[in-house]
């Protein structure tokens, strides 16, 4: 039996408190699946490859990010099978180029997202799997700032719109209404998987405030973390652990979905 590979130290030892809680639950998802995802695979927003780098090791992926400085980092961390700067809702593929698609916490950010999602089921074969992560409807009413500013007296949804805003999510969905929509494109739901629970998203909000200055550090030095060996993440680790190890919930703030792209 083979024992999976721990995926929160390494993003600890990567990226900021927030991003490395969120992530590494998303790589153990996506790395359960890794052995049975067909290649070649294409990637729909490979970011700066951080992500494929540590979760899909080995695989043949293509990636495509619309941001040049992103899929120039992704580039230098050669990881990659290929990739090219290009916009979801035309993608530069022949039909049936992939025999898989994924993608991580990328749909929600994404328009027009119908047509995306029409052209992630025209360039994946006929049977294909596409897994995605996506955040769901319950993102914004469960954060922190909306739950302190309800408790006040104030209208916490104010606050949820507000980090929907800075954040670029356009599509936070129901897991009815997100499921509508990948069936509209062409594909079939054969898994929906919450994750992340309501009080694990309250710490994810207020680590952003926490980690606020790897922002600079990222901007001057093109990093999350000076100095990994010694990052103060690893003080976060039991807690983090906890979060990491914990069952699924009936219902989260975000939605892990395996899809399969139907035959016409």
């Amino acid at each position: 039996m083979t024992t999976m590979p721990d995926y929160l130290r390494p993003h600890l030892m990567t990226l900021p408190i927030h991003r490395a809680m969120i992530r590494s639950v998303e790589a153990r998802l996506f790395a359960e699946l890794a052995p049975d995802l067909p290649e070649p695979i294409i990637d729909i927003g490979s970011g700066d490859g951080t992500f494929v780098q540590i979760a899909l090791p080995g695989k043949q992926i293509f990636g495509i990010d619309p941001r040049v400085n992103d899929t120039r980092e992704a580039a230098q961390r050669r990881v990659y099978a290929g990739l090219c700067v290009a916009n979801g809702a035309a993608l530069p593929f022949a039909d049936g180029s992939f025999a898989a698609a994924i993608s991580n916490c990328v749909l929600e950010h994404v328009e027009p997202l119908d047509q995306t999602l029409r052209e992630v089921a025209r360039v994946v074969r006929p049977g294909g799997p596409f897994v995605a992560s996506v955040v769901g409807d319950r993102f914004a009413r469960e954060l922190l700032g909306t739950w302190l500013l309800d408790r006040l007296g104030f209208d916490g949804s104010r606050y949820g719109r507000w980090f929907n805003r800075i954040a670029y999510h356009y599509n936070t969905l129901s897991r009815e209404e997100w499921s509508e929509r990948f069936a509209r494109a062409g594909f079939a739901v054969e898994v929906c998987r919450p994750y992340l629970s309501s009080a694990a998203l309250k710490l994810f909000d207020f680590s952003h405030y926490y980690g606020a200055p790897s922002l600079i550090t990222r901007a001057l030095t093109g990093r999350w973390l000076l100095a990994p060996p010694f990052t103060p993440n690893l003080l976060w680790e039991p807690i983090l652990r906890q979060i990491y190890n914990a069952p699924a919930p009936e219902d989260g703030p975000y939605y892990f979905f395996v899809l399969r792209r139907r035959y016409d």
